[in-house]
């Protein structure tokens, strides 16, 4: 049944993909050629030949997999991420593989109306899908074994929830249950496989302790034989705080104990390509005229030079020389002193640069030369990463990636000066955070919301 779902779902989207594809031909068409289209034969190609390699791309990277839970922004950000790979391999395939000069602004439309159409066709799909569940099909009949907190969870969190179209039917524990669960229980445990016998069930949850070694394997067994998807929360997932995976080494179960996205050689070539494209953006057209005027404010303002260079840390513990605007007078204490408010080190054009984010866009160039990126853990100076290392639990976890000019930490509300040691915990924990959970949508949220704050929001934290 599962297959023949998944098999209609790839089915039915690869057609209204292909259909997406051509209507986005002919729009793109119709705008750029008025009249008609100069090489029929090559462009026809061209189309057909798009239908291919997208097919081709959306079933290596499993773009339609039909996941029971589903988050948005992660579909979104996939579905970017294969738009991404498309235009790239189509755009190279045209120049390498043909001599004929196709329209550039002909390829620039055509991605961009199917880029569109495809996000906005997988948006309205999901929505459709939630609501086709709400109204109880396509479910999932599970079985729950054992009761922990894990379990419990589950139940408020995910299998109570009618967007992922799940349905209890029964809860087998030895366990006392709360008022909440004890309607789901139909028996103690060594009833569950009796109750299996009796009723369709489409996936078993099992969380058990090692000592029900004997049978947990009783029910795997059943499981395999009577065609039931088998879940299993080990024991000692109650007990520790952070996401893990488990991955397999010649059939040895390997526990990682973070997901680390970037860690993909894919996902950071995705994330380097649009740093570079960003920061050559700014630098070409903000930064070329702007440097000049804040060049000579900063002069006029106080003595020293235009910039300010000092060691940070960066990924993996090293060092690197970071640029900024300088904001302050020349003093002996910038390198084991943080500015705080009212500092009387700071020059007035440095209070304006300071509260502006200005202060930072030298930092294009260490995101140019590969010692930051534009998202990611703001860097400290190395002071600080020595002192916070012995008194932040998992502090240099932040350093797994590089740093940021601005990062999540900073857009909600962890910025600027850190008084006490609860500060810098809840900043390396928004870190770590964005470090597990990196998208590259989740990139462009940070930098639409850095945007905004600068310009519409005034932040008590930037000084």
């Amino acid at each position: 049944m599962f297959v023949q779902k998944t098999k209609k779902v790839f089915l039915f989207s690869s057609f209204v993909d292909a259909f997406l594809l051509v209507l986005s031909f002919f729009i793109a068409k119709s705008w750029v050629f008025e009249e008609s289209i100069p090489d029929v034969f090559f462009y026809n190609s061209l189309v057909v030949g798009c239908i291919f390699l997208w097919t081709i791309i959306c079933f290596k990277l499993n773009l339609y997999e039909l996941p029971r839970i589903i988050f948005l922004h992660k579909i979104i950000s996939k579905n970017l991420y294969v738009l991404f790979v498309f235009t790239l391999l189509s755009g190279g395939l045209i120049f390498f593989v043909t001599d004929y000069k196709f329209s550039r602004f002909f390829f620039g439309v055509f991605i961009l109306v199917f880029a569109i159409s495809i996000l906005l066709w997988r948006m309205g799909f999901i929505y459709l899908l939630k609501k086709y569940r709400r109204r109880g099909f396509n479910d999932s009949k599970i079985v729950l074994v054992g009761v922990n907190q894990n379990i419990v969870n589950l139940v408020d969190r995910v299998y109570l929830n009618p967007n992922y179209g799940f349905q209890i039917k029964a809860l087998f524990t030895d366990a006392l249950l709360t008022k909440e669960l004890e309607q789901y229980k139909k028996g103690v445990l060594s009833e569950t496989i009796s109750f299996l016998e009796k009723n369709k069930i489409d996936e078993m949850v099992i969380s058990l302790p090692y000592t029900q070694g004997e049978l947990i394997n009783q029910l795997i067994r059943y499981a395999d034989n009577h065609m039931i998807r088998v879940r299993i929360i080990p024991e000692f997932s109650e007990y520790l705080s952070q996401a893990f995976t488990i991955d397999y080494i010649e059939n040895i179960p390997i526990m990682k104990l973070r997901r680390e996205p970037l860690q993909s050689f894919t996902n950071r070539v995705l994330k380097r390509t649009f740093d570079v494209i960003f920061s050559l953006a700014v630098v070409i057209f903000i930064f070329s005229w702007l440097f000049p005027i804040l060049s000579l404010m900063i002069k006029l303002n106080s003595k020293g030079p235009v910039f300010f260079v000092q060691k940070r840390t960066g990924r993996d513990g090293r060092s690197f020389k970071c640029l900024k605007f300088r904001s302050m007078e020349v003093n002996n204490e910038s390198d084991v002193l943080q500015a705080t408010k009212n500092d009387a080190r700071v020059t007035r054009v440095g209070a304006f640069l300071r509260r502006t984010s200005l202060d930072e866009m030298p930092q294009f160039f260490n995101v140019l030369c590969n010692q930051m990126s534009v998202v990611g853990p703001r860097p400290h100076m190395l002071k600080h990463t020595e002192e916070y290392r012995k008194l932040v639990d998992k502090f240099m976890v932040r350093h797994f990636a590089k740093p940021g000019l601005t990062g999540w930490a900073q857009i909600i509300g962890y910025r600027g000066e850190t008084k006490k040691v609860s500060d810098m915990k809840n900043r390396a924990n928004a870190d770590i955070w964005y470090i597990e959970n990196w998208s590259f949508l989740l990139d462009l949220k940070i930098i639409t919301k850095t945007i905004t704050m600068v310009f519409f929001q005034k932040d008590e934290n930037a000084f």
